[in-house]
C-alpha cells in the first residue's frame, strides 16, 4: 500500500524515493516471519497508470478512459522498474540486516547464527493469467507467449535473469527503462520466495501493427486477450491447464 501523502510528495512509483520498508522490518521483524514486499505490481502498473481502473487513475487522456493526464506509452513502464527496484531494496535491508543467517565453517566444524531478529524470509507476489491461443495458428501461439511475458514476465525475468522479456524490449524499444549493472545485482535473486496469484484464464489472438503516433502499454503486445472462445467462455472452465 502507497501511503497518499508519498503519491503527493514524490509522485508515487514515478519516484525511486518512496522505500519505508525498514521501519516495517524493525517494529515487526521480531513476530512476523513471512514477508511480501509488494502484492500484484503489475495490478498497480497496468490499472493505476495504463487504462486508469484503479488509483491513482493516470493514464493517456487521448484512450478517452476518464483519467488525470499521464502517459500511458512510459508510466507503466517507470512504475514497474521503479517497483521491483524498491522491492530489491527492501529485500537487500531485510537479508543483510534483519534476517538471522546461517555462517558454517566447515574446516573448523561449527556454525552460528548471526545479523538480525528475525529467522523469517521475504519475498514479493505476482499476478498472472493463463494464456491460450485463441486459434491453433503459429501467430496465436506467440500471441499466447506475449501476453504472459507482458504479465508475468514484465517481473519475473527482471528477478531470475536481470532483464525484461526479449519480446517487450523489441516491442517497447526505447520505452523500457534499462537497469544499470548495478541495479541488476541488485534486482535478480531479490527473493527467497514468489507468490503467484491466479484467477482467471483467457485466449490470445494476435493483431496487427498499430500506428507508433499513439503507442501505450495496452496496444504494445499487439494482441487481444477474450475470455470467449469458438464454445466455451474459458473463464468458465474447470480444467487442469488453466492451474
Amino acid at each position: 500500500v502507497l501511503n497518499l501523502c508519498d503519491h503527493y510528495e514524490y509522485d508515487g512509483f514515478l519516484s525511486l524515493d518512496i522505500v519505508f520498508s525498514e521501519l516495517c522490518f524493525k517494529e515487526f521483524g521480531d513476530r512476523v516471519k513471512h514477508w511480501i514486499t509488494l502484492n500484484e505490481p503489475w495490478t498497480f502498473s497496468k490499472y493505476g497508470y495504463a487504462d486508469a481502473i484503479s488509483p491513482p487513475r493516470i493514464c493517456s487522456t487521448w484512450q478517452n478512459l476518464s483519467c488525470t493526464d499521464g502517459d500511458s506509452a512510459i508510466e507503466p513502464y517507470t512504475v514497474s522498474c521503479n517497483q521491483l527496484l524498491a522491492h530489491a531494496a527492501a529485500f537487500n535491508v531485510y537479508k543483510t540486516k534483519y534476517q538471522v543467517q546461517l555462517q558454517i565453517f566447515p574446516k573448523l566444524k561449527f556454525c552460528f547464527m548471526y545479523v538480525g531478529v528475525s529467522k523469517g524470509c521475504d519475498g514479493i507476489s505476482l499476478s498472472c493469467h493463463w494464456i491460450v491461443p485463441l486459434y491453433d495458428t503459429e501467430s496465436d501461439q506467440f500471441a499466447a507467449e506475449r501476453a504472459l511475458d507482458f504479465m508475468f514476465g514484465w517481473f519475473m525475468e527482471p528477478l531470475t535473469i536481470g532483464e525484461y522479456p526479449k519480446s517487450l524490449q523489441s516491442l517497447v524499444g526505447s520505452r523500457l527503462p534499462k537497469f544499470s549493472a548495478d541495479e541488476i545485482k541488485l534486482v535478480r535473486g531479490s527473493f527467497d520466495f514468489i507468490g503467484l496469484n491466479y484467477y482467471t484464464s483467457y485466449y490470445a489472438t494476435d493483431t496487427p501493427e498499430l500506428s507508433e503516433a499513439r503507442p501505450s502499454y495496452l496496444t504494445d503486445s499487439l494482441l487481444i486477450l477474450t475470455s470467449k472462445g469458438s464454445l466455451i467462455s474459458i473463464s468458465l472452465l474447470i480444467i487442469d491447464f488453466n492451474v
